[in-house]
């Protein structure tokens, strides 16, 4: 039995659960330039004269990145009209697999190698971005 609840109303409504809002095409404007802005700052920090130029840059935007899109996860997660079924479904394992690496080097740096690779799933959450905002025209 569904109770009625104010998940999808008021502001986090508009942008976790409604289409075709304007606080929602700037949430997934932004969530676009971040998932770009990683994966490119993924691909300069493995290029040894960039990661040597520009290191504080590269963290700052990994950290910046990655705090949006905790939010954006919990934000979907909260929204979700079956909550179960977004943690396991696609795109939520997907988000939660592109941010975990982060936060599993925080607590482990010495497993670098084998998490960075997990990072490059942020690309697929660009996907699911292009497939929302196709959904909206």
């Amino acid at each position: 039995m569904s109770y009625p609840d104010d998940r999808d109303s008021g502001l986090i409504g508009a942008i976790f659960t409604e289409s075709g809002t304007q606080i929602r095409l700037l949430w997934q404007v932004i969530q676009g330039f971040l998932i770009f802005a990683s994966c490119l700052s993924m691909l300069l920090e493995n290029y040894e004269p960039y990661a040597a130029g520009f290191p504080g840059f590269i963290s700052t935007l990994e950290v910046i990145a990655i705090g949006f899109f905790t939010i954006d996860y919990l934000g979907n997660l909260y929204c979700a009209s079956n909550r179960l079924a977004y943690l396991f479904g696609f795109w939520g394992l997907v988000d939660i697999i592109s941010i975990l690496p982060t936060f599993l080097l925080m607590l482990n740096p010495t497993s670098t190698l084998m998490l960075k690779g997990l990072r490059a799933l942020r690309f697929v959450r660009l996907l699911r971005l292009l497939r929302l905002g196709r959904a909206a025209f």
